[in-house]
């Protein structure tokens, strides 16, 4: 979006942007569709549909069990489900909301299809309908049920906790905002869903059978081209992937009596036959003459559809997809988000978190965890991998990093802490250092990163800077943080196109002195314990310049992400772009609507934010305008004024983080809350950057910039 005009137009559309799709279904539905009546009896029968059609369903993943198909440890599509490994929580709440979506599909079936009712409208008028007396409506509102207060009680809110919640919940006064951003609840909807049969089968095309594979677009949109930024580090990228983590964590469905991993395609990355395909994978199409996987013999890339959540108004309709992270902004990926995962990680002693010293190494590095084969793609557990509060810890190098620095942190305050205050407990040391790490993390995220990314004008305008009076800057009571989906699916995932594929490693004086390749080490952080390494990735992380934010990603993500020992790989942007369409997202035209931009009928219409090459790159793997993907159309988008995105990607970031901390009664320097930090303790906050948690973490780091965003002058 070009100019002032435009920007000042995207400013107030944000503030006043709809956070729900208008309930048309709410008022008159039934008359204006010429429905009958639904009966009590008909939700009840729709209910035990559903819950017939899990119990079908474990019957399935038995014989497929027995017939052998099942995902190998180590393998890429093992690397591929550790990124969405679910919690049990997660797995025992995801069955029952399956069963809801398939309620859903049973009186879609019997109402809407049998009185020639479209689906878009049917879910529509599915959505006000309540799941109440049926046996999933109290199931619904058990999982809708505050999770644990601050000292991990089940179900104890006050609504005066003096400490966050480690699940988000009672974090509002306000009973009715008790479960608001808890761990395990469903993303929210900015737009009312988009799914082809309007309650679960992943977004179709505006006509035909289907959209172009995910594959197909990746290769038509992305190539790996060196376009190094020049003016921002690999800081900006990784804080954009931390931020992402702290927010959102998606997971994957498991297989219900096994408890292991669906696997969507052999081993050697083919098809399988049909009768051992689960239902829950959407495994994408590679075409034969795919430049990279063809001439491999690769002809599938597995893909098991995100796990359910209840709907937030426990309601019929179309299907949620489920946050197992918390929704504020709060270090849930360095401490977890449950009292049972949160003890592992404790020392419990002078509040410190559990890390472990390593022979010959000075200073402490994450603990050790206790399954390595199963949470990292390496062939032995005497190799590394680590526990931290998120499973993605050990993704990449760069990633271990951020999340080792922040775990020292943790304990280098909790040190000195305890020295000056020698009364103080292990609870008492801890929940202060916590307190203190999390109000880092959103001064760093709001005064720092927020307007390098959204650009300074804008981030002030709407208010997202600290000290601004503007209405974005007060906690509101009323306000409901929840993730939105799209936020979560597509929002931060420009960070990908900023990964460099070689990392380089640099001494004191900037100088680079070694390099890895990132498609060696995807969840083998074993490298970090060798000699210089993190200090070697700390300072590249302040040095090292990010690649441009735009389609283009390094091969290693499109064509080498997890490769495994037999030489097999998948492409992230595939499976991101499938994500989305799992999720029932709709497509790049509908946000860019909701973002004030004019819907286009053609591809030549996306040309007030895109060049033309990418307009006819677009056009040549899409049918029509309305089919392309959120991610693909708003990573297009040339970069909005003094931003590194476009405005519809702007926008999709911008309303979440208005909300994520209009919508924290916790947020660091909200002085309503009920133990707030003192006005010199947030002066002193304030002066917090990361270049200085930096410098006192790593092993020998003895100079940073100041602002570690930003590429350090030459000479």
């Amino acid at each position: 979006m070009a100019g002032n005009r435009g920007w000042h137009l995207q400013a107030t559309l944000l503030l006043l942007l709809p956070l729900l799709w208008p309930a048309e279904s709410a008022r008159g539905l039934y008359e204006s569709l010429s429905l009958p009546r639904v009966k009590p009896s008909e939700l009840n029968a729709s209910a035990a549909f559903g819950r017939d059609g899990v119990a079908r369903l474990a019957r399935l993943e038995a014989s497929l069990a027995g017939a052998g198909v099942r995902m190998k440890l180590g393998t890429a599509g093992h690397g591929q489900f550790i990124e969405s490994m679910p919690e049990h929580r997660a797995l025992d709440e995801g069955r029952e909301a399956l069963a809801a979506v398939k309620a859903a599909l049973y009186m879609s079936q019997h109402h809407c299809q049998k009185y020639g009712v479209d689906e878009h409208k049917c879910a529509q008028w599915l959505s006000s309908l309540k799941l109440g007396a049926t046996p999933l409506g109290s199931a619904c509102a058990s999982a809708r049920a505050p999770g644990q207060g601050s000292q991990g009680s089940q179900g104890a809110c006050s609504g005066q906790e003096k400490y966050r919640s480690l699940d988000g919940s009672c974090n509002h006064a306000d009973p009715a905002g008790w479960t608001w951003g808890q761990a395990f609840s469903p993303y929210r909807r900015l737009l009312f869903p988009e799914y082809r049969d309007g309650i679960h089968l992943p977004r179709g095309p505006k006509k035909g059978l289907a959209l172009p594979s995910a594959r197909r677009v990746s290769v038509a949109t992305s190539a790996d081209r060196d376009r190094p930024d020049g003016r921002l580090t690999l800081a900006m990228m990784q804080w954009t992937q931390f931020v992402e983590h702290d927010l959102a964590h998606t997971p994957t469905s498991k297989m219900m009596n096994t408890g292991t991993a669906i696997a969507c395609c052999r081993e050697d990355l083919t098809e399988l036959q049909p009768r051992h395909v689960h239902p829950l994978c959407q495994t994408i199409a590679i075409p034969a003459d795919d430049p990279f996987y063809g001439q491999r013999r690769i002809t599938c890339m597995s893909y098991v559809r995100s796990l359910n959540a209840f709907r937030p108004d426990c309601s019929f309709g179309p299907a949620e997809q489920m946050n197992q992270a918390t929704h504020f902004l709060d270090g849930s990926q360095v401490y977890g988000t449950t009292a049972r995962g949160d003890r592992p990680l404790r020392a419990f002693s002078d509040g410190k978190l559990l890390l472990a010293h390593r022979t010959g190494h000075g200073r402490p590095y994450l603990p050790p965890a206790e399954d390595p084969r199963e949470r990292c793609q390496v062939s032995s557990d005497a190799q590394a991998c680590y526990k931290s509060g998120d499973v993605r810890a050990n993704s990449h190098p760069h990633l271990t990093a951020m999340h080792t620095l922040w775990a020292r942190e943790h304990n280098r305050l909790a040190e000195e802490l305890a020295e000056m205050n020698p009364q103080w407990d292990d609870e008492t040391l801890f929940q202060e250092a916590r307190r203190i790490v999390v109000a880092q993390l959103q001064h760093i995220t709001y005064d720092h990163w927020l307007p390098a990314l959204l650009g300074s004008r804008f981030a002030h305008k709407v208010g997202l800077v600290s000290g601004q009076d503007g209405p974005a800057h007060r906690y509101r009571e009323a306000e409901d943080p929840t993730v939105s989906n799209a936020f979560a699916t597509v929002g931060l995932r420009f960070g990908l196109s900023m990964m460099q594929g070689k990392i380089k490693l640099f001494d004191e004086q900037r100088r680079a002195n070694d390099s890895l390749l990132l498609r060696d080490h995807f969840n083998k952080p074993g490298v970090l314990e060798e000699a210089g390494a993190l200090d070697g990735l700390v300072r590249g992380l302040a040095t090292q310049s990010s690649q441009m934010v735009d389609t283009f990603l390094v091969e290693d993500l499109t064509n080498l992400m997890y490769r495994d020992a037999s030489e097999r790989s998948v492409d992230v942007l595939s499976l991101t772009i499938q994500r989305g369409r799992d999720h029932g997202l709709p497509g790049y035209n509908q946000y860019r609507k909701q973002c004030g931009l004019p819907v286009a009928r053609t591809f030549e219409d996306f040309r007030d934010v895109m060049s033309k090459p990418t307009r006819q790159r677009l056009a040549a793997v899409y049918a029509h305008a309305d089919d392309v993907d959120v991610l693909v159309g708003g990573m297009s988008e040339q970069p909005s004024d003094g931003a590194l995105v476009g405005p519809t990607l702007r926008c999709i970031v911008s309303e979440q983080m208005v909300r994520s901390r209009r919508g924290d009664r916790y947020f660091y320097d909200n002085p309503e809350q009920p133990y707030p930090f003192t006005p010199e303790q947030v002066r002193e906050i304030k002066k917090a950057s990361l270049a200085r948690v930096f410098c006192d973490n790593a092993n020998n780091v003895a100079m940073m910039q100041p602002n570690v965003f930003a590429v350090p002058a030459q000479g």
